[in-house]
């Protein structure tokens, strides 16, 4: 089953169908424990290549993590980690992948935000920005041959931008993450591998399987911060 399901998700991931027809919920619970495995163990490997980079010293100590600072409110972080997040971030991340409007809505706040901190006190470009790349779905309303054609051709980077985007954000979770440079990619590796993984469950068993797959992901990790694993 896990080889199976391995085989599934890098045959998918090597060419993404934003067209894939949903399959029922009983494949995807038959899926959902080889699929977790395959992300805590890549999750795992990952770590260990981090530390064996740091023992070399090859990069420099990496930061560490905020929420192993908070041991007050274990509880609560347990349920936002399980429950609040992979509704939050499935909702920002993985909706708008099988939603024409949403996505571009979606990088037209993101590049503008991108073009904004980059070139500041540009308010104009930056609207005009957004405003054009909010139009371009407009644009190809009234055509579904071109809107199908354009989807199917651009589809692939959308998704995989969207996993990469998902994967760099969680450089936020660690403390002042942006002076370790380049190797601050490295802690969210499995947040990249894990983005991927989710996109393909998204798009081929359904937004709420998206969700259950995050929250069973996320249980192991949350279960070790609630445990007191990893505090000082």
């Amino acid at each position: 089953m896990i080889q199976q399901s391995a085989k599934d998700f890098f045959a998918y991931i090597k060419n993404p169908n934003p067209f894939i027809r949903e399959d029922k919920n009983t494949l995807f619970y038959n899926q959902l424990f080889p699929l977790v495995l395959i992300s805590l163990v890549f999750a795992l490997f990952a770590v260990t290549f981090i530390q064996v980079l740091e023992n070399l010293h090859w990069i420099k100590p990496l930061p560490a993590f905020k929420l192993l600072d908070i041991k007050e409110k274990k509880v609560a972080l347990f349920f936002s980690i399980t429950i609040l997040a992979p509704l939050l971030e499935e909702s920002i991340f993985r909706y708008q992948l099988k939603n024409w409007y949403v996505a571009f809505l979606a990088w037209a706040v993101l590049f503008s935000f991108l073009f904004y901190k980059l070139v500041p006190h540009q308010s104009l470009i930056t609207a005009a920005i957004f405003i054009t790349i909010c139009s371009i779905p407009f644009y190809f309303k009234t055509n579904k041959s071109i809107r199908f054609e354009f989807i199917k051709s651009t589809f692939k980077y959308h998704f995989y931008l969207t996993a990469v985007v998902f994967g760099l954000v969680h450089v936020t979770n660690y403390t002042q993450p942006f002076q370790y440079g380049w190797s601050i990619v490295l802690l969210v590796l499995p947040q990249l591998f894990i983005g991927f993984i989710i996109g393909y469950v998204r798009m081929r068993f359904g937004l709420k399987n998206a969700i259950i797959f995050h929250a069973a992901y996320n249980f192991i990790p949350a279960l070790s911060l609630l445990a007191g694993y990893g505090n000082s």
